[in-house]
């Protein structure tokens, strides 16, 4: 995903943080009861165009979680790490180095 979202980045924008938005207003206009919304550990200290929109993301859902009463809609975020055997993952490269 990073590679892509530098070369396009408007797109991670409207991924990322529109898509965020939209489907938020959406969850709660139509009374669902939870959303949880999954962001990524380069969103910490992002150092690129995924991270920066992710970072948005985030500031994207907390602030519309202000907005709603958590008796009808509940938002929360949480951020996931380094997916095992995912692209970019060390695992890999650890069992690698255990052979």
């Amino acid at each position: 995903q990073v590679p892509s979202c530098e070369f396009f980045p408007l797109e991670a924008v409207k991924t990322n943080v529109l898509g965020t938005d939209n489907v938020l207003t959406a969850a709660i206009e139509c009374g669902v009861k939870k959303v949880i919304c999954l962001s990524t550990d380069k969103a910490v200290y992002p150092i690129n165009a995924m991270g920066i929109s992710k970072a948005m993301m985030e500031r994207v859902f907390v602030a519309k979680s202000r907005t709603v009463s958590p008796d009808k809609t509940l938002i929360c975020g949480t951020r996931y790490g380094n997916v095992m055997a995912s692209r970019g993952s060390v695992i890999p490269l650890f069992v690698e180095q255990i052979k």
